[in-house]
């Protein structure tokens, strides 16, 4: 496609139809899969010799080339050409269609000609939207001819998942006195999927709620998992003398020993992660609603999202859980310094399964800074950096990872917690910013008990984040280290605001191509000044679309957007006139093309935050919230759910509070405080 036409109401559908080509999936922005039989072309070279529509020939124009889908495009082995023969198991990905007897089709006729060749075959579980083999061929030729099956989307080898064991140095600080659990509490479970907690530890024992173990005893090295756990528990209180919320552990030791210093070493393979995430996740669901993974791969993040990531995704769906994924860690030196000097060709990008849109994804910032490198709150050396497919917010959030130097030492600079003896050490990685996010998360997720509460978790946790300023003006591309930065710690802080802020919680549903107006916005009478509005806005908008991987990057089928701005009046049919967007500030997006709008401006992300700080006044006028909804080509929708919140500040510290909570009652509307649970409420001092 020309890059002009790559939005959906430029789809040149007028020429691709059931009966000619369908559409049926896209890869790049400027792709479009069509499926080609002997009758359909026929049918599609009638309709181009004989049209005479204005929209069928406006579609010719915006078609660049149509080629076949080649044998190369196919292949996604590295030096495939010079390989004799495979000693691992080969994974085949079939297209996969929104016809369930197109798919059955192509499955079954793939077995059929594999069979034939004699090769094993086992067909994988990955959700439903991904058709993915298994194949046991060493034989180049064989594999060859199952290249040229009209199915076959990509063959590659199973990535390898690993949790990065710790760099661990010992701290130089003594344990303080932690506490236990109470009988009589009832506290939240985490599961923790990685590489296994030590048994009888003195401090993590005691909070252990059950084990499952998929690794033969021979490979377990529990380093890892510990200090992840560790984490988790104690670490605010180890790292920032801070308050901790307090959990139940339930121990997934997926992840075998890889350190051939510290034992025999063995692998997980991407279909076996998958298979047991399914087995676990279906069994504890009901008790354990957020997930801490830090594990990853060495499988860089590509414009179309990964078959892990894709697996993930449904696995959340499905189950309604949360996953907290590290972004990654890139070690080969130098290492980056703050700001970003040398161009790494996005070799630091991060890495699957870090690109699941579903899953929180949590990179690294300093917790201490090293002079002339990287300063405090700054992104940590190794950290790596957005964005996901499609562009997408990646990492969402930061939290402290640890500071060090090309060496990778780390005395002094790490974040501290357990090792295997129940001693004090420190380490580095995006595996231990992540555990920070799952513990503040898992408290938000247990206590919010609204309808939406997994969308009301996801945007009170974003909505309480920040970047710090420096960053800012270091780098035009802070976010796609920070996300949407970092979040406070505690849940009370979260959960709670003063006088001179005020939260406005908005939730619903809306159907493809509406939207929900709210006129006479409420905005603070103590912000107008002299035919002029200041303050602060943040805006957090939160939805989980419909996802189908058989569109590439148009894997998000939804899109929400939300404008808080100002308009002259409302005419006799009820209508804004001279309404203009603030908060994000309106740009004239339909100047730009579809690939603008995604790359520049969060379209298709299921995540949105915009902040905007009125310094300089804005003209006095009515106050107006609009949100709005689209589907992508060929989707509807019943109902998109979505949370937005959106707070406003008065710089000066008066109570505008009160003033927007008065409004709201004057103009009649029907308003409610979030519901959390009892004993939080207690804990915050709320009636």
């Amino acid at each position: 496609m020309k890059e002009k036409a790559i939005a959906k109401s430029h789809k040149p559908t007028a020429l691709f139809k059931p009966k000619t080509c369908p559409i049926v999936g896209t890869e790049k922005l400027d792709e479009l899969l069509i499926k080609v039989t002997p009758d359909g072309l026929m049918r599609l070279m009638m309709a181009i010799n004989q049209a005479d529509s204005v929209d069928a020939k406006i579609n010719m124009t915006k078609i660049k080339e149509i080629k076949e889908y080649s044998l190369s495009e196919k292949i996604d082995i590295q030096n495939f050409e010079s390989i004799t023969s495979f000693t691992e198991p080969i994974k085949v990905k079939l297209f996969s269609f929104d016809d369930a007897i197109d798919n059955k089709y192509f499955a079954s006729g793939f077995e059929a000609h594999v069979k034939q060749l004699g090769i094993e075959t086992i067909r994988l579980d990955y959700g439903k939207n991904l058709c993915v083999y298994k194949l046991y061929c060493e034989n180049k030729e064989n594999l060859e001819k199952i290249l040229v099956y009209p199915g076959v989307h990509k063959i590659s080898f199973f990535p390898q998942y690993t949790c990065e064991f710790p760099h661990i140095e010992q701290a130089k600080r003594k344990t303080p006195e932690l506490p236990m659990p109470v009988s009589t509490e009832d506290y939240p479970i985490i599961g923790i999927i990685d590489s296994g907690i030590i048994p009888k530890h003195a401090f993590l024992e005691p909070w252990i709620y059950g084990r499952e173990i998929f690794v033969p005893e021979e490979y377990i090295n529990y380093e890892h998992g510990t200090f992840v756990a560790g984490i988790i528990e104690y670490g605010n209180i180890l790292n920032f003398n801070a308050p901790q919320q307090h959990y139940k552990i339930l121990d997934v030791v997926v992840s075998p020993n890889n350190d051939s210093q510290k034992g025999p070493t063995d692998s997980l393979s991407e279909d076996r992660l998958i298979s047991i995430l399914r087995d676990v996740i279906s069994r504890y669901h009901n008790e354990v609603k957020v997930w801490n993974m830090s594990l990853g791969t060495d499988t860089l993040c590509k414009d179309t999202i990964s078959d892990l990531a894709i697996a993930l995704d449904e696995i959340q769906d499905l189950y309604d859980v949360d996953i907290i994924l590290a972004a990654g860690n890139y070690i080969i030196p130098p290492l980056r310094q703050w700001p970003p000097i040398d161009d790494l060709k996005e070799q630091d990008r991060i890495t699957s399964p870090a690109d699941s849109v579903r899953a929180i994804t949590v990179g690294s910032i300093a917790s201490v800074g090293i002079a002339d490198y990287v300063d405090k709150d700054m992104p940590s050396p190794f950290t790596r950096r957005g964005p996901g497919a499609n562009f997408l917010i990646k990492p969402d959030l930061v939290h402290y990872g640890g500071n060090c130097m090309s060496n990778l030492c780390c005395s002094g600079t790490g974040v501290v917690s357990f090792d295997t003896n129940g001693n004090i050490v420190e380490g580095i990685g995006t595996s231990y910013s992540a555990p920070a996010v799952t513990s503040i998360y898992a408290g938000l997720r247990h206590g919010i008990i609204e309808e939406r509460s997994r969308e009301f978790a996801k945007a009170f946790l974003i909505h309480s984040a920040n970047i710090p300023e420096k960053a800012k003006k270091d780098s035009k591309d802070y976010d796609k280290y920070y996300g949407y930065g970092l979040p406070k710690q505690n849940i009370e802080d979260i959960l709670t605001c003063s006088r001179s802020d005020v939260t406005l919680v908005f939730s619903g549903e809306l159907l493809e191509g509406t939207f929900i107006e709210f006129n006479d916005f409420p905005y603070p009478k103590s912000l107008f000044k002299e035919g002029k509005c200041y303050g602060k806005i943040k805006m957090t908008l939160v939805y989980t679309p419909k996802l189908d991987a058989s569109f590439g990057q148009e894997y998000c089928r939804a899109n929400i957007d939300a404008h808080l701005g100002t308009y002259d009046y409302i005419d006799e049919e009820g209508h804004a006139k001279g309404f203009s967007g603030e908060v994000p500030l309106e740009k004239k997006w339909n100047q730009k093309y579809e690939k603008a709008q995604v790359e520049n401006g969060f379209k298709w992300n299921p995540i949105k935050s915009y902040s905007r700080s009125i310094k300089n006044g804005i003209t006095e006028k009515h106050w107006r919230l609009l949100i709005d909804s689209v589907a992508r080509l060929g989707d509807n929708y019943e109902g998109q759910e979505f949370a937005l919140f959106i707070t406003i500040s008065d710089p000066k510290k008066r109570d505008i509070y009160t003033e927007v909570i008065n409004a709201l009652r004057e103009r009649g509307y029907y308003h409610n405080n979030v519901k959390i649970h009892n004993k939080i409420r207690q804990s915050l001092g709320f009636n």
